[in-house]
């Protein structure tokens, strides 16, 4: 159980130092290009107090205390059936972890979500979103790919 928590500790490290990046180097509203051919990916800096795709913006103070009590319950979960979960699972688990305690590490000490990752083709653009966000989004295809592997195998 130790190796997934070290990959959680080094995913939200890195989620953390980007944003950091991003808060020193891009001002808020700017975008630098990284691939400019359509425009397709850019590093843009803004800001989000609501949840995906900017819903409910505002109520960052609500969204911050849904993530600790969401976090906390996720790891008392793992820790408790750390032997009977798959090691594609404690990682899918991990990843949960490190990407809601980045953005909950935002909304505590930012105020906001620090979005900055931009892919789209000219104006036709993909919210913006972060590392942790990311991660989450593994961690959902990870869960889907073990449940496919148990149904698979009969265990339903």
């Amino acid at each position: 159980m130790k190796k997934p928590f070290i990959v959680c500790a080094v995913i939200l490290a890195l989620d953390q130092l980007m944003k950091f990046l991003v808060e020193k180097f891009i001002p808020l509203g700017s975008a630098v290009k990284v691939v400019g051919l359509f425009d397709f990916f850019n590093i843009t800096h803004v800001t989000n107090t609501g949840v995906a795709f900017s819903f409910f913006q505002g109520k960052n103070f609500l969204f911050a205390l849904i993530i600790a009590v969401f976090l906390i319950c996720v790891l008392a979960w793992v820790i408790k059936n750390k032997e009977k979960i798959t090691t594609l699972q404690k990682y899918a688990f991990c990843l949960i972890i490190a990407g809601g305690a980045g953005n909950l590490i935002d909304r505590i000490f930012r105020g906001a979500v620090v979005d900055f990752l931009d892919f789209g083709i000219n104006s036709l653009r993909w919210p913006s979103f972060n590392v942790a966000d990311s991660c989450v989004c593994v961690a959902a295809a990870l869960v889907f790919v073990d449940m496919c592997k148990s149904f698979k195998k009969g265990n339903k």
